[in-house]
């Protein structure tokens, strides 16, 4: 009936600057500071500005403040009354299963929730069925595994995306309907019992509790991770730029590709390669690198580099560490059917023997997130 749906700064005062680079004999380590200062003033505005952003896409529109989050979250479900069922939709024009709730999430209470029936069915505190309330969310079995999920209403009725039946779309079904009887599996909850707002306090999750992952660390949590095996993978596409003095701000361009582990964990370690072109070094390098992001968006990077090319008198030998870096990623925004995500970072690359200070660099532009 339904489907399932930091930075390292090398230097080394009066040595010479990189060949063929005359204009730079001034850049100094006396001058690496001051470039440091705005850069990180740079890096603070991007990531207030993109938060606020965020806050316009999905912040909630004009909410009673006297309402719980139980009830702003009913409430946003009710107003998809009617629209159409569509596998993976999250919009009027169409919606599934747990769309609806990923929706109703975002523009009831702004809280951000998994995006599949089984990540929602960790995420909850599991509860018997005299414990369950309004607001709620009730699990299904309609196709031989946890397939399906609904909003429990009160009065033993629930709003869903239907797939099948006599009625598609976002409907209101009864728990004593024969099939929804039937395939019904358990309640979760997402939301304190008692509590005006915020998601419940205890859970079974695995890795919950003491040490674990808790939901007052979960309500941090800017990206839930939404996949099924475990794996988030992410594109980042950017600009490399810069303060040097005399110099044209833009400096080059970086294409990388990245896996981290991200299911029911604070801190995501992943692995890295891409490929940078830097005009500074006249460079074309691969970078190779290991990370560790928290679930708020910092990340911090450090790997080696294999350059392709460089400025004549640079040496192309690897060394280990050849890029350290530390970046900030965004919420994400849903466009086009992609979780697109504003990308910031600083970092320095250099070379062996290289003390012209041309390594540090920022980095500005999108990442692409997918969960596996």
């Amino acid at each position: 009936m339904t489907q399932p749906d930091g930075i390292m700064l090398q230097t080394t005062p009066n040595n010479p600057t990189l060949p063929g680079k005359e204009s730079r004999q001034n850049a100094t380590t006396a001058r690496t500071s001051p470039r440091i200062l705005p850069a990180l003033a740079a890096f603070a505005l991007a990531a207030v500005f993109s938060t606020a952003a965020h806050a316009q896409v999905v912040g909630p529109k004009g909410r009673d403040s006297a309402k719980t989050d139980r009830e702003v979250f009913i409430e946003a479900a009710r107003a998809y009354l009617g629209t159409p069922y569509a596998l993976g939709g999250s919009t009027g024009r169409g919606i599934d299963c747990s769309g609806l709730i990923y929706r109703a999430g975002l523009d009831g209470p702004d809280i951000q929730l998994p995006r599949t029936v089984e990540s929602l069915s960790s995420y909850v505190e599991h509860i018997n069925d005299q414990s369950r309330d309004r607001g709620d969310l009730v699990f299904f079995n309609t196709t031989g595994k946890l397939s399906h999920v609904g909003i429990y209403l009160g009065d033993g009725q629930f709003i869903h995306s239907a797939s099948d039946g006599p009625k598609t779309g976002v409907i209101i079904s009864k728990l004593n309907e024969s099939y929804w009887s039937k395939s019904y599996r358990f309640t979760g909850r997402l939301f304190n019992p008692s509590a005006p707002s915020g998601p419940a306090v205890t859970d079974n999750r695995p890795g919950s509790g003491a040490g674990g992952v808790t939901d007052s660390t979960l309500a941090l949590n800017m990206f839930p991770f939404s996949g099924e095996i475990g794996l988030r993978a992410n594109v980042t596409g950017a600009a490399l730029w810069d303060f040097m003095p005399g110099e044209f701000p833009l400096r080059g361009a970086t294409l990388g590709g990245e896996i981290t582990w991200a299911k029911n964990t604070q801190l995501l370690p992943g692995l890295g390669a891409g490929i940078t072109w830097d005009s500074r070094t006249e460079s074309l390098s691969v970078p190779l690198y290991a990370s560790l992001a928290g679930v708020q968006g910092i990340r911090l990077f450090m790997g080696t580099q294999l350059h392709l090319l460089a400025a004549s008198g640079l040496s192309k030998k690897p060394q280990f560490p050849g890029i350290i870096g530390l970046s900030w990623t965004s919420p994400p925004v849903h466009a086009l059917g992609q979780n697109v995500r504003f990308y910031q970072s600083m970092e320095y690359s250099w070379f062996p023997d290289e003390t012209s200070n041309a390594g540090f660099r920022l980095s500005t532009g999108v990442t692409l997130s997918y969960d596996l």
